[in-house]
């Protein structure tokens, strides 16, 4: 390092300089620094001096919650890794960097806690501006969220500012937001135009309810709505379909400073964010304003829906005058008057109360759903705050006035206990929402936070996903699975998953093919317990599939294309166009795959977990019932193939097609699979359901001679007949656009056009890998690529799954990062109807199966085939997946790839492609870990090493 680097870092002056918070004494109080740039040699840790010890414990501790440390020394790394290795534990140490050697080179730590170099040579004449470039920026760590300290400090001046960092967390209790920006999603600000799309991404739920990231106060925009997950009443929209029901409002909170209303829209903020904070499941939001009579206050608050148990939800606020004592007053308010986007009020009528601990809300749909809300509003320090709470009961409203005194610069804190049940949960629901609130008010609010904190722990013990080099696509990826965690009911099958999840009204909440094929498989390999009742969904609803499929003439079962809680189908028959032009909807009489992918997602769950219970009893009920629906559905034609006639595909821009490859594809599969049951683990079922032996067969006959549409002379597969005879439109000359390309050609140009809304020949190949040779699925996909539009959020991460596997990089990489901003960037337009949970389970897919590489094959589902292909940027992919029983963790590197079997009752196969096609396969123990090493484009044999 230069001096004059030297001079930068080790005697900085106070205050704020080119954007860094530098130090020569304690920095600011109420700011928590995300990166600590440390010029410090701590090799006097390993002689035990008593400072340098606590220094670098504290640094431990930072690092554990999701700080990033860089230590600047003159010292060799190699001198200073001892010291490392025996004061930082592994897997924080991942969050750490030396600057060795002055700060010539940069290092980082891998999985295994092993130094690994991230730049050869850095510009050690300017080593901020190196660590900005490579440790902040691509973080999103903002310059003012860097704390540089010099070594003039020495040990105990460092140990104390990192324990004034510690204690502030500390003292913000749940309202501190995560240090690690991979773990949060912060919106500053107020935005008119984005708010809507803001409350989605924000949402908060536990697969029970969803609440939209609303402002408690509310805005002349705002759109809140707390969504009962499975209840629908009937919407008000031009076709009316059933629609999630809209329960009560039970978040809102309206602040009055000293006689004025504190809002955005009527308060100057300085500053205003609101964070969901991934790692925990809580809302944050911090805003400081100033109000028309100048009163400056602080307000922050925390809203969750607890995973611990998901009757329960809390609020947290915290007041802090900064110029002033005086009074505030907090209403919590239970509101009923709430409506849907449709316009339809879903309540009947309610009956507001006094309970025994606080007001009580009842309702009643006009369906007969009761719901039973209570509040309860308490001092977090009842002895330091002088409170007084006031109960008001309005016709459909029941709120806590709550009075503060409050002292200049002096915080005070209120906690908020709201319990809601209904009918749903089979007992009245107003004896079970007041034995809750007297139970939590027996609890700390600490305890209830901390048991719904520990429940997100065990989910992402068992989900989280480490892209180490590509922090933006590791965000994007823990935003997707918080949403499928919170939008899953993992116990009741009455409930499977809308296309936006608990965040949106879009779609009123119904349930598409996009639960089976893009949402389950997650499960199926993170939370097994859950997919198996997200099918079991489905079994549910199977007399509501045999109607349909019924009305239509056919036998069997047909899944409703749009899904609630009936089975029935609420596919609306016709829209409203933007310009008022009445559209008819054919997806609910053509759109027929359904009922194969619903076959399809009961076998590969059953495959990859084992559970043969599922195949012998509702998952055989659906399979048999769906393969008589193929039979019946198409027919033999003299060309002597079974020919499926008028149907949509999943490219929606072609209608009423004739043999579309991914259906004919699907249904062979289905009756396939029916077969192997009625003849296998599923015959008594069968035979109690009337399947002949005859019956059987001509599943089996069908299923041989269905048209697949195959080019012997191209390779190609035709994604439905006359596909290759219609025009070809270059997609890419219309790129970029901010409207449909079906709008930009308009309807009848596109449905003669070779354009293609969403992957559907390429979701064959990512669905069914192992019926094409590697030379058909190049082929298919690079001739279908080009022609898709992406008219769909499905498409573009099974576009990066199949470019993964194929070892196209540059196209999977920009598909990866098209998937991840379907709504971070809102690239679709649409967020505001709620989060796109079909894209945000392909997002999973593109990195678990496509970039991972992980999968089985139909003959050997005990056998975990390895194949990863890391995309440019990314130093490391690490995920745990759940097969047949075994909980295995798996870490794709540059030049290996290594498996831990973490849990298991049996060993498991493990395989990698080694030279000219050969394969290399061990029988994994439970407890051990194994490494294949990677040399040129192929793996060596696997070695066992240290777990």
């Amino acid at each position: 390092m230069t001096s004059t680097a030297a001079a930068e870092i080790r005697e900085p002056t106070p205050g704020r300089s080119s954007g860094f918070v530098t130090t020569s004494a304690l920095p600011e109080l109420d700011h928590l620094f995300r990166l600590f740039v440390l010029t410090w040699d701590p090799r006097g840790a390993s002689a035990q001096a008593p400072e340098s010890t606590r220094a670098i414990g504290l640094v431990e501790a930072l690092l554990e919650r999701g700080a990033r440390v860089a230590i600047v020394t003159e010292a060799s790394l190699g001198a200073l890794l001892p010291a490392v290795e025996a004061s930082i534990a592994e897997e924080p140490r991942k969050r750490l960097y030396v600057a060795a050697d002055g700060g010539a080179h940069m290092f980082g730590f891998d999985h295994r806690g092993r130094p690994v170099e991230i730049a050869p040579t850095a510009d050690h004449e300017d080593v901020l501006s190196f660590m900005m470039g490579e440790l902040a920026r691509p973080f999103g760590i903002e310059p003012e969220d860097v704390l540089v300290v010099g070594e003039a400090f020495g040990p105990a001046g460092l140990a104390d500012i990192l324990e004034q960092q510690l204690a502030l967390e500390a003292q913000m209790g749940p309202f501190a937001p995560s240090r690690d920006p991979t773990w949060g999603v912060v919106e500053s600000g107020f935005d008119v135009a984005r708010e809507h799309e803001i409350e989605s991404l924000l949402t908060i739920a536990n697969g029970y309810l969803g609440m939209r990231g609303s402002l408690a106060e509310g805005s002349s925009v705002s759109r809140p709505a707390t969504f009962l997950a499975g209840a629908f009443e009937p919407s008000s929209d031009v076709s009316p379909v059933p629609e999630l029901v809209i329960a009560p409002d039970w978040g809102r909170l309206r602040f009055t400073v000293e006689g004025e209303p504190f809002a955005v829209e009527t308060t100057a903020m300085e500053r205003h964010h609101r964070t969901l904070d991934l790692r925990r499941g809580l809302l944050l939001r911090e805003g400081l304003g100033t109000g028309p009579g100048g009163h400056a206050t602080r307000i922050r608050t925390a809203h969750l829906a607890s995973l611990a148990n998901r009757h329960l939800l809390l609020e947290a606020v915290e007041i802090t005058p900064q110029n002033f004592s005086g009074m505030v007053v907090v209403d919590a308010v239970l509101s009923g008057d709430v409506k849907s986007g449709s316009g339809s009020s879903h309540w009947a009528g309610f009956a507001p109360r006094q309970g025994l601990v606080g007001p009580i809300l009842v309702g009643e749909t006009h369906g007969g759903l009761e719901l039973a809300l209570a509040s309860h509003t308490t001092a977090a320090d009842p002895g330091s705050l002088e409170m007084r709470c006031e109960r008001e009961i309005g016709p459909v409203s029941a709120m806590e006035r709550c009075t503060l005194h409050v002292r200049l610069g002096e915080p005070s804190v209120l906690h908020r206990v709201v319990g809601l049940f209904t009918s749903r949960d089979g007992t009245v629901p107003v004896q079970r929402v007041e034995l809750l609130e007297r139970e939590a008010a027996a609890t700390s609010f600490g305890a209830l936070l901390g048991e719904h904190v520990a429940a997100w722990q065990t989910r992402w013990r068992q989900s989280d996903v480490e892209i180490d080099g590509m922090p933006w696509i590791e965000r994007a990826l823990r935003f997707a699975l918080y949403h499928l965690i919170a939008t899953v009911q993992p116990h009741d099958p009455r409930c499977s998953i809308g296309a936006r999840a608990l965040s949106g009204e879009a779609y009123r909440g119904h349930v598409f093919w996009d639960t089976e094929i893009f949402m389950v498989p997650f499960y199926v390999h993170t939370w097994p317990e859950a997919a198996r009742t997200l099918l079991l969904y489905r079994h549910l609803t199977l007399d509501g599939a045999r109607r349909k499929a019924k009305k239509l003439g056919y036998e069997g079962a047909l899944y409703a294309w749009e899904s609630a809680d009936t089975g029935d189908e609420t596919t609306p028959e016709f829209v409203r166009s933007p310009i008022g032009e009445i559209v008819p909807i054919l997806s609910g009489l053509e759109e027929h795959h359904i009922s194969a992918d619903v076959a399809y997602a009961i076998w590969a769950y059953a495959q990859s977990t084992g559970d043969e219970r599922i195949l012998r009893e509702e998952g055989a009920e659906i399979l048999v019932e769906t393969a008589r629906f193929w039979v019946s559905r198409g027919a033999v034609k003299a060309d002597g193939k079974f020919h499926i006639d008028r149907v949509i595909g999943p490219d929606e821009y072609h209608e009423s097609v004739d043999d579309n490859a991914f259906t004919n594809w699907m249904a062979r599969q289905n009756l396939r699979y029916a077969v192997a049951i009625a003849r296998g683990v599923g015959r008594a079922k069968a035979a109690a359901l009337g399947v002949t032996p005859e019956e059987i067969s001509r599943w089996e006959e069908i299923a041989a001679r269905m048209y697949l549409g195959e080019d012997p002379r191209t390779g190609l597969l035709e994604q439905h007949k006359g596909f290759f005879d219609l025009a070809y439109v270059d997609v890419a000359a219309y790129s970029p656009r901010t409207v449909p390309i079906d709008v930009l050609l308009g309807r009848e140009r596109t449905r003669s056009s070779q354009v293609v809304k969403q992957a559907d020949v390429v979701q064959l190949l990512a669905l069914l890998w192992d019926e094409f040779s590697p030379d058909a699925r190049r082929k298919n996909f690079l001739y279908y690529e080009p022609r898709t539009a992406h008219g769909s959020s499905l498409s573009p991460g099974i576009h990066a799954l199949v470019a993964a596997r194929l070892g196209l990089l540059a196209t999977a990489t920009r598909y990866l990062e098209q998937t991840a901003s379907i709504d971070l960037g809102n690239n679709m337009g649409n967020a505001a109807g709620g989060v796109h949970a079909a894209g945000l389970g392909s997002l999973w897919q593109a990195v678990a199966f496509g970039v991972a590489g992980l999968r089985t094959t139909p003959e050997d589902p005990e056998t975990l085939i390895v194949e990863p292909t890391l995309l440019p940027g990314m130093r490391r992919v690490s995920l745990p997946m759940q097969l047949r029983g075994r909980s295995l963790r798996v870490h794709a590197l540059p030049g290996a790839v290594e498996v831990h079997v973490v849990e298991g009752a049996a060993p498991i196969g493990l395989v990698v492609c080694g030279e000219a096609g050969a394969r290399h396969t061990t029988r994994a123990d439970p407890g051990r870990a194994y490494v294949a090493r990677r040399k040129d484009d192929r793996y060596l044999a696997w070695e066992e090493i240290e777990p």
